[in-house]
């Protein structure tokens, strides 16, 4: 996985595979957060802008959920703006000022230029800015990757149907800036300390991989 290019200062996309995927492409960008970036000594604040149309759509931002990934509530600057005009505006004002650990926009950036901006103003501050879009269309330009993002069962669901399990994704690297795209894995979130891990069913194709690799260089 290029958890690393996820980390990097520029502009991230993280479209859902289908509408009803929405809430778990939000999910994905808040556990990336808090397992990529704010384990650090000096913890910084996340800017999270998002407009009212989303907070009516999908809910606002609930405190015991961020705590869930490691994100604690007291250092998330939430910003709720009328439209995706001033959310864009809120998101580049906070990658200039360059106090933010992160940013998340819950947005849709239809104006290119305002995509290119906004990666430029993340390389600038070094920051990396996660934008959150919807599921239609090919993605934004200036981006150093876009996922889609899809959401899946947990493996511990099949154990045991009275637990959950971990939450889950299936993810597709759409693009990704000097690496080769159209990759998938599936990822679960364990808890704060363990963060991520491969899937049971992914880590066994992704061996099974390796060993094909080995074999033909042998």
């Amino acid at each position: 996985m290029p958890w690393s290019r996820l980390a990097a200062n520029g502009l991230h996309e993280i479209k859902p595979a289908a509408y009803r995927d929405a809430p778990s492409a939000l999910a994905f960008a808040l556990a990336l957060i808090g397992d990529r970036l704010t384990r650090r000594e000096n913890a910084s604040p996340l800017l999270w802008c998002l407009t009212e149309r989303a907070a009516r759509e999908w809910g606002a931002p609930y405190g015991p959920g961020l705590l869930a990934f490691g994100l604690d509530p007291a250092l998330v600057l939430i910003v709720q703006a009328r439209n995706a005009t001033d959310a864009a505006w809120a998101l580049e004002e906070g990658l200039k000022a360059g106090a933010f650990i992160a940013v998340l926009g819950q947005i849709e950036v239809k104006a290119p230029i305002m995509a290119r901006r906004l990666g430029l103003a993340a390389q600038v501050s070094r920051t990396p800015c996660l934008l959150l879009s919807g599921h239609q269309g090919g993605g934004l330009p200036g981006t150093l990757t876009r996922w889609r993002v899809a959401a899946e069962r947990s493996s511990g669901a099949a154990f045991d149907a009275a637990a959950p399990g971990p939450p889950a994704w299936h993810l597709t690297l759409e693009r990704c800036r000097g690496m080769a795209p159209a990759r998938s894995w599936t990822v679960e979130f364990r808890d704060v300390a363990y963060g991520f891990r491969l899937a049971p069913r992914s880590a066994d194709r992704a061996a099974e991989a390796d060993e094909e690799r080995q074999a033909l260089s042998g």
